[in-house]
């Protein structure tokens, strides 16, 4: 009886820690916010803006904490998100106060105590620390058994970087040569006193979706929510927008943008703050405003004058990427729709086909998948595809969702000679994207030696997109070379290593330095790529950048040559692939640029065959006015480049009405639309007809 009793208390014990670790694993966050300035001065950062915060000083979120004898100081705005994020402050009414945690680190403001607030509020952060503690290892190795452990696909680094930042600047790991690290005596003493959570505790956590708990929106989103459950028929008001935001990181970019705006701010100082921070042409900020009002995170209250919506505000108050989901949801169309079409796990093609029932092309609905993956509501289970993560699947549960529309769109009586027929080699394209995704995933397609159907299908896909290419390959030479000129008529050469892998990763050890060195000496080659169906970890990606390499999976090469057929992008535009660190997101913009100028081309178009008439003629401020609640919502400089480029003598479908006043007063009229989509046609014709023969 005895025994019996000593077991049922044993058992009863054990039950208890695993609940303990599924509680400290739920109510972790992710991600430890970021704190300006070097980590040498983190620490000292942190006590100096607590003391300050209780004196009383972060009152003006947009004011500077005295901190100079520290470092150069950034707003308390900019401050708070750590502050908050950590739960040392709270915010009351615009102005940043102490909680109760705050309270007691300002009392006894230890690295210890510090540690222990990290370790409370963010996930494997302890560890880490015990990862290290059974032998010293590098950021790499560590990285590589976290994620090993836990079953996490981290894309870079920068997880395993910011949580060992941190443990070396509270002085629980120190260097030990090698670049490798070793748990200190004060992170010996830490590790006994933290809950630490096992990895089979999130193996039994699989099997338990009811279990996890949701925090509730805040009220100002809760209403947008309650507004979609009272009236369905709001749903068909979602918008189908065109999405653009920085990346990587683009729900805590999009939070920083936000959190700019979270007073009034003039049009100019926003664009000049989104611009500097990520390095931007104001032309690509310019085309992100619509998707930032069509989301529902800002809005207009003045001529020029934006601010933060209530719900935005609310987002930025809790720090709760769900809340931005959510805000996402009740403005856009197939965002929790899109969760519940990969409840089981889904080629992503099959999710973009739902996304096409919404409204939504394969481009917007993979913006969508990678805010929610972002979130960590859906997960990549293997190459190209989707699953439902269990936080997922318990997030859509109480969300309201919209029945998709198997019916076909409304069209508005147009003509047949007035829809955009693009005019390149029907079957091609698809020909040749289809030959290089299934060669990228079998070294031996094609009954052909290793790797060479893949090194020809990269050839192919570039010679369709205008370049001069060919495969080299064998022994001793680079794979593929790529050739175009510049604008100074001058040959610019690109050498290509493509990787065929059957586990559809490259990984570091796939890459040879000095051969690819020696390839690109011997070719004279100004750039480098590799071509692979993805790439596994962030040691390939943080090695290319050093070396200058870029890094191109086969269906970022598919997108672009797809971009390239419709939009007719140039050589030099595409060639921006090439270019490290930047060169992909540049070509990326111009992309989305370029696709969102032809919606609202469409838009322009369909609205003058509405109003001008009844309105003779239409000025780019009469579209403004009548647009800026449409899908596009154009502003007003591009709805002048587009009427200017319209009216242009080898387009000419709008003509002026009257010569007179600032351009955007100027008034149109659409003529002779079927005659000029006859004309460029035959002319297209002709020059395919050309190439052709």
């Amino acid at each position: 009886m005895e025994n019996q009793k000593n077991v049922d208390n044993q058992s009863n014990t054990i039950f208890i820690d695993i609940q303990k670790q599924k509680n400290e694993w739920r109510k972790k966050s992710w991600s430890i916010p970021d704190i300006r300035g070097g980590k040498q001065i983190w620490y000292a950062l942190v006590k100096k803006l607590v003391e300050l915060v209780d004196l009383g000083q972060a009152y003006d979120l947009d004011s500077f904490p005295d901190i100079y004898e520290i470092t150069q100081p950034q707003s308390w705005r900019t401050y708070a998100t750590f502050l908050k994020g950590v739960g040392l402050v709270r915010n009351q009414a615009g102005r940043l106060m102490l909680s109760d945690v705050g309270k007691k680190f300002l009392a006894e403001p230890t690295q210890r105590n510090l540690a222990d607030q990290i370790q409370d509020r963010f996930r494997l952060f302890g560890e880490v620390l015990s990862i290290l503690e059974v032998e010293p290892a590098t950021v790499e190795e560590t990285d590589k058994q976290l994620c090993n452990n836990y079953g996490l696909h981290w894309k870079n680094l920068s997880n395993i970087r910011r949580r060992m930042d941190w443990l070396e600047v509270l002085g629980l790991i120190q260097a030990i040569g090698n670049h490798k690290w070793e748990v200190t005596e004060s992170g010996r003493e830490a590790l006994k006193e933290w809950c630490l959570i096992k990895p089979e505790i999130l193996e039994l956590m699989e099997f338990e979706p009811n279990g996890i708990e949701i925090d509730d929106p805040p009220e100002e989103i809760a209403i947008l929510l309650q507004h979609l459950k009272d009236s369905p028929e709001m749903h068909k008001k979602r918008c189908t927008y065109n999405i653009w935001v920085p990346s990587p990181n683009r729900i805590e970019n999009l939070r920083m943008i936000i959190q700019n705006a979270s007073d009034q701010i003039a049009k100019t100082d926003l664009f000049g703050f989104i611009a500097n921070k990520f390095n931007l042409r104001l032309s690509s900020v310019e085309s992100m405003l619509p998707f930032l009002k069509a989301s529902g995170l800002l809005e207009e209250v003045g001529r020029n004058i934006y601010i933060a919506t209530p719900a935005a505000k609310a987002w930025l108050e809790t720090g709760s990427d769900l809340d931005f989901i959510r805000i996402l949801h009740a403005n856009m169309q197939f965002v929790g729709e899109m969760i519940k079409a990969a409840e089981c796990d889904t080629v992503r093609n099959d999710i973009y086909a739902q996304a096409k029932l919404y409204g939504l092309n394969a481009e917007k609905a993979r913006w969508i998948a990678g805010f929610l993956l972002e979130a960590g509501l859906l997960e990549e289970t293997q190459y190209l595809h989707l699953k439902a993560s269990h936080i997922g699947k318990c997030f859509i549960a109480d969300l309201p969702l919209a029945e998709a529309n198997r019916e076909a769109p409304e069209q508005k009586n147009i003509s047949d000679e007035m829809k955009v027929v693009v005019n390149q080699f029907p079957d091609k394209l698809e020909e040749v994207c289809n030959r290089l995704h299934s060669t990228s995933i079998d070294p031996g397609a094609e009954g052909k030696g290793s790797g060479v159907a893949f090194e020809e299908a990269i050839a192919d896909i570039f010679c369709f997109m205008g370049f001069k290419a060919e495969r080299i390959g064998g022994s001793g030479d680079t794979d593929v070379v790529v050739k175009w000129k510049d604008e100074d008529d001058k040959y610019i050469i690109a050498i290509i290593d493509g990787k065929s892998k059957s586990g559809g990763r490259v990984s570091h050890s796939d890459i040879s330095d000095i051969a690819i060195d020696t390839h690109k000496e011997k070719n004279n080659a100004d750039y480098v790529a590799i071509v692979g169906p993805e790439f596994s970890d962030g040691t390939i990606c943080t090695h290319a950048r050093k070396k200058g390499f870029s890094l191109i999976t086969e269906n970022q090469l598919t997108e672009i040559a797809r971009a390239s057929k419709e939009l007719g992008l140039s050589l030099q535009e595409i060639a921006l692939v090439f270019q490290v660190p930047n060169g992909l997101s540049q070509l990326e913009e111009i992309i989305s640029t370029k696709k969102r100028e032809l919606d609202i081309i469409s838009e322009v178009v369909a609205k003058f065959l509405d109003e001008q008439q009844l309105l003779d003629g239409l000025s780019p401020r009469d579209l403004f006015l009548l647009l800026r609640n449409s899908n596009e919502s154009p502003s007003l400089d591009e709805l002048i480049n587009i009427f200017e480029t319209l009216a242009r003598e080898e387009i000419g479908i709008l003509q002026k009405v009257d010569g007179n006043g600032s351009p955007e007063n100027v008034r149109y009229m659409l003529r002779g639309v079927e005659k000029t989509i006859n004309r460029l046609r035959a002319l297209a014709s002709a020059i395919e007809k050309g190439i052709r023969e």
